[in-house]
């Protein structure tokens, strides 16, 4: 597995890296989450479609470059989810391409989280032109009914690889603690597969145990929640998955 570094952090197959996600409406919101969050986060997320000003180009523009200041050299990902992925907005296909292009050319994001499934309708062209002003892509793939049979798992990564992404992440829900166990011996498999690192998010009640065992199955980042502000990537809050990971050192 290729090693992927994002300023002083480097996406491998060793110990996860903890990232927390920031799911502020408001700007203010927002800057207090990060505060918080650079407190324990080695990456931070902005869930973008939480932000109620979205569509505001001004207002995005702002708390972008607060939200860097804020959190200084901490790799910031980008992720705009639509409902379709799990996230909270209904949006177009050109409204989803603007905003992406807007935050990449602010300069302040490090990553991009994009789904599969837009990179399918938009080409590979987007993620080229992304990687060239120096921001790093995360394909992502969302199935919020299972986790499906392992060849279907494999082809997304292979399809992730394939379309030059820097990092790819599958999301699933299991239905059993055996599907929590497939999904991680799917990610071990993974590793002679593909190249890039791999993100590993096992939904639910039963997925938690997937938040902190990156170490044993070669997922490189693991989501650890704010206090009080738990969501479906993230249930275990971000200062007890710290010391989880710890311990399994």
């Amino acid at each position: 597995m290729m090693d992927v570094q994002v300023r002083e952090v480097r996406f491998d197959a060793g110990k996860p890296k903890i990232c927390v996600p920031i799911v502020g409406k408001t700007f203010d919101e927002i800057i207090e989450q990060a505060n918080e969050a650079k407190k324990v986060a080695e990456v931070i997320e902005w869930r973008a479609d939480f932000y109620e000003d979205i569509f505001d180009d001004d207002c995005l523009n702002s708390t972008l470059l607060a939200l860097r200041d804020e959190i200084r050299d901490i790799p910031l990902i980008f992720n705009l989810r639509t409902m379709e992925a799990g996230g909270q907005l209904e949006i177009s296909l050109n409204q989803y391409r603007h905003i992406y292009e807007f935050a990449v050319s602010s300069r302040a994001i490090d990553l991009a989280d994009v789904e599969v499934s837009i990179i399918d309708q938009l080409s590979t062209t987007f993620i080229k032109w992304m990687q060239a002003l120096d921001v790093r892509v995360m394909l992502s793939y969302y199935n919020f009914k299972e986790t499906p049979e392992d060849a279907v798992v494999l082809f997304r990564l292979n399809l992730m690889e394939h379309w030059g992404a820097d990092i790819a992440k599958i999301v699933v829900y299991p239905e059993n603690e055996a599907d929590v166990l497939r999904q991680m011996d799917i990610i071990m498999k993974a590793q002679t597969f593909v190249t890039l690192p791999v993100v590993s998010v096992s939904l639910g009640r039963l997925g938690k145990f997937s938040q902190i065992s990156g170490s044993l199955d070669g997922s490189c980042m693991t989501y650890g929640c704010l206090e009080g502000k738990p969501y479906e990537d993230a249930q275990i809050e971000a200062e007890k998955l710290v010391m989880m990971i710890n311990e399994l050192k």
